[in-house]
């Protein structure tokens, strides 16, 4: 909580913008501006039912706006201001609202940050169809607002397509495997995808922050590799979430991953750990939408008994540990660099 209350001016400068360019009541001269509609009779009402409502009601629910927060305390550690930057790194965090728009869909998720997901609210077709138009409307609301050089709008197009085409790569990994397709899923597949799933729109928000402080590329490659580490080291942290977390505070079922058959790092490791008795009792239960409450218990409990959970916190542990050494390096000590530290730790010790 010390560190959440520490980060809260980042926080509240990101809210801030989210609104400036993602307003709750947009009116016609919004989307003709950034959409650059210069003709016909714009619908701003069926808009704001079909996408402004919805994707408000999730930012609402809060989040950790961490996304955009790191590339902030990246530019600082660069020599910028964050209020500077911190207009493109909604960017990121508005994706990321989009994203889990459409992943809730398509795991069927019944509750996302403690209430029923989008679509359940607001129908399938809302929830897609606003989720999609989060990947595009951010970059388009900063680009017609916030005036660039064309080498960096050039730079920064650059950034959001590979990011967003290794987002949806992840994305399909982790589809097929929960679906029972694809080959062998093994801890370094595992890891590949964490890192284009979760990882790029936490690179994309370091990346950003880079090129705007006209950081070289080593500290660019440094720092990227460093937002790679902690993203996967977050997902790690809320794969056990769902496994071992408090259902209050995490805001979403417990056990609901093996439900939906995702295979994660505590779930690769007893499958290779655990006799192939007990294995296949967590197999039975993986992927099985109506297994019963008892039925997850027993499975979790499984999990635990060969260490899985200790094991993937080390790992989350040693990804940090790692891509921090480098860090060490290429920035310079103060307030910035402390805090880029104590996020890193805090994505893997918090419990929501």
């Amino acid at each position: 909580m010390e560190f959440e209350e520490e980060i809260g001016g980042y926080v509240e400068l990101v809210n801030k913008a989210l609104e400036e360019f993602f307003p709750k009541s947009p009116d016609e001269n919004y989307y003709r501006e950034v959409a650059g509609i210069s003709y016909g009779e714009i619908d701003a009402q069926a808009l704001y039912e079909s996408v402004v409502k919805p994707a408000w009601d999730l930012l609402s629910r809060g989040g950790k706006r961490w996304r955009p927060v790191l590339g902030l305390i990246v530019y600082e550690a660069l020599g910028g201001r964050a209020d500077e930057v911190v207009k493109l790194l909604i960017i990121p965090e508005l994706i990321h609202n989009g994203t889990l728009m459409v992943d809730d869909v398509e795991d069927g998720s019944e509750f996302r940050r403690g209430k029923p997901c989008i679509h359940i609210i607001y129908g399938e077709d809302i929830a897609i169809n606003a989720g999609n138009t989060l990947y595009y409307l951010p970059v388009s609301a900063v680009l017609s607002k916030v005036k660039l050089s064309e080498e960096k709008q050039s730079a920064l197009l650059k950034i959001y397509m590979e990011e967003m085409l290794k987002l949806s790569l992840g994305q399909a990994l982790d589809i097929s495997w929960h679906r029972g397709l694809g080959g062998e899923i093994n801890e370094a597949r595992y890891l590949l995808m964490c890192d284009l799933k979760t990882g790029s729109l936490a690179r994309m928000a370091v990346r950003i922050a880079c090129l705007m402080a006209n950081a070289g590329k080593e500290a660019d490659q440094v720092l990227s590799r460093f937002a790679s580490s902690i993203a996967v080291a977050f997902q790690i942290q809320d794969d056990l979430l769902n496994l071992v977390g408090d259902e209050s505070l995490y805001g979403k079922e417990v056990g609901g991953d093996l439900r939906e058959g995702k295979r994660t790092l505590m779930v690769i490791h007893a499958l290779r750990s655990l006799p192939s008795e007990k294995r296949g009792r967590i197999l039975v239960v993986l992927g099985k939408r109506d297994a019963s409450r008892e039925e997850i218990t027993e499975s979790i409990e499984l999990i635990k008994s060969c260490g899985a959970i200790e094991y993937s916190k080390a790992v989350a542990r040693e990804l940090v540990e790692n891509a921090w050494r480098d860090v060490e390096h290429v920035l310079k000590p103060g307030r910035a660099k402390d805090l880029l530290r104590s996020l890193a730790e805090y994505l893997i010790v918090r419990n929501r």
